[in-house]
């Protein structure tokens, strides 16, 4: 009887896969009491667009606490402010951090331009893979450091083998399936860039008949390195009028997957398959395809591929395409005003907004706002004017505000994550055209001291219209 239920928990096990463990990542950081911290990792090694697995405050004294379940290793990003660092989380792990004093951040700072968040893992010892790929990493970038002309003009391959031979004496001990992937495609990185082309060779020795290692970082970018732009420029196989073809006219999945099987290198399933992915990412905002198939594409796939990591990163990356795409409700936000009343973005609704991300003290900032000034007193009316402020402190806000005497709504959001990311807001200033039904019209949109006036005046006058 014991024999058979063993032998129906071992049957369960294999059907369900790899069960998620838990991890935690617990620690100090002074200076950051009382701060968000978050633990990101990347949806898919595809679009590298990143998630939040958890998030917590840093206590009065310092001190925090993650706990997360994952079922493989996975490259973590520890996001404070304006500080953040890598970390490689395995299953059923602990990990305790010691963060160096975190330093008062010149209000002036632009918000993305992130430094190192500088730690040490407690009690790391050396067969640790943060340890092990710490060690390799600056004896791979003092290599590079040392030989970069022999390398990269004169393409001398002797040396790439001589230090792969070293690598792989000085680390024969570890047995770290994770960390010897990352060394030999990190050392593939090296011949694919110093190659004069992708040389079969390279296929042949680092993807083809090899295990796609959807999680290794190192892998994952040698791939995309590799397969960067194939279907548009490197494949010999598959023309420009296979893919308007199969992609505008049939708007079929299958199709597509067979014509790229033209392709010598994409005879694996799997491999021709994320190949696809990748390249209707690419082919999105081409304008000689049509958006709407390759959208249509990507959901044939989720509901035909065999591949369970192939679903996740095509859902990915649709998520990632249709991001504040024309048409797409834009991200709500609830955000104090200069008299710390919440306001938020649905209050606006039946009205148009002219939506602004700012710094007081970018300069295009400046010169963009002077013009704003005059187009919201002409239209300022019929089009609701919102600029949200990045600025770290809220004073300087209220300052520059007094300052010029503008009058239109101006919201404080500094250095708060979910706005800034979801609103992708990377260079200052940012313009977002929104329509009355709370869709995005134009994003990113047109500057006060480009075209948006016409814009402007389209929607005033519809606004008097529909009254």
């Amino acid at each position: 009887m014991h024999k058979i239920l063993l032998i129906f928990l071992v049957l369960i096990i294999s059907v369900l896969g790899v069960t998620a463990e838990k991890s935690t990542i617990s620690g100090f950081i002074p200076g950051a009491e009382n701060h968000e911290l978050r633990l990101l990792t990347y949806a898919d090694l595809v679009t590298y667009s990143e998630i939040i697995l958890d998030r917590t405050t840093i206590d009065s004294s310092g001190f925090f606490s993650f706990e997360i379940d994952i079922s493989e290793t996975t490259y973590c990003i520890l996001d404070l402010d304006y500080y953040a660092s890598g970390i490689f989380i395995e299953a059923d792990s602990d990990y305790k951090i010691i963060g160096d004093t975190i330093k008062e951040i010149s209000p002036y700072k632009a918000f993305y331009e992130k430094s190192d968040l500088i730690y040490n893992i407690d009690s790391l010892n050396n067969s640790d893979l943060n340890y092990l790929i710490s060690e390799f990493n600056l004896a791979f970038n003092e290599f590079i450091l040392e030989n970069f002309d022999a390398i990269y003009r004169r393409r001398d391959k002797t040396l790439i083998k001589n230090f792969k031979q070293k690598v792989d004496r000085n680390y024969n001990h570890s047995v770290n399936d994770y960390f010897h992937h990352y060394v030999d495609y990190k050392i593939a990185s090296i011949e694919l860039a110093a190659a004069s082309f992708k040389k079969p060779y390279l296929f042949d020795s680092y993807i083809k008949n090899k295990q796609v290692q959807y999680y290794n970082i190192e892998y994952m970018q040698f791939f995309n390195q590799f397969f960067d732009q194939y279907l548009s420029s490197q494949s010999k196989s598959v023309t420009r009028n296979d893919l308007v073809s199969t992609i505008n006219y049939q708007n079929n999945y299958a199709a597509l997957l067979d014509t790229l099987g033209k392709d010598t290198l994409l005879k694996n399933e799997v491999i021709r398959e994320l190949v696809l992915i990748k390249s209707l990412l690419e082919l999105y905002n081409n304008p000689k395809f049509s958006k709407r198939n390759i959208l249509s594409i990507l959901n044939q796939l989720i509901n035909t591929t065999a591949f369970e990591e192939h679903k996740e990163i095509a859902r990915s990356v649709i998520k990632e395409i249709s991001k504040l795409e024309s048409g797409t409700l834009a991200p709500q936000f609830t955000l104090p005003d200069l008299n710390d009343s919440l306001i938020s973005l649905s209050d606006f609704q039946g009205k148009p907004v002219y939506l602004s991300f700012l710094a007081t003290w970018s300069y295009a900032c400046l010169g963009e706002y002077k013009l704003l000034d005059s187009l919201n007193y002409k239209y300022g009316k019929k089009i609701k004017f919102i600029s949200i402020s990045l600025d770290k402190n809220p004073k300087i806000l209220h300052q520059f505000v007094e300052d010029k005497g503008y009058d239109w709504l101006f919201l404080y959001n500094g250095t708060q994550y979910d706005l800034i990311k979801s609103y992708n807001v990377k260079t200052f200033p940012l313009f977002v055209l929104i329509d009355e039904t709370g869709r995005i019209l134009q994003y990113p949109a047109y500057k006060p001291s480009e075209i948006i006036e016409q814009s402007l005046k389209t929607l005033s006058e519809k606004t008097i219209i529909d009254q």
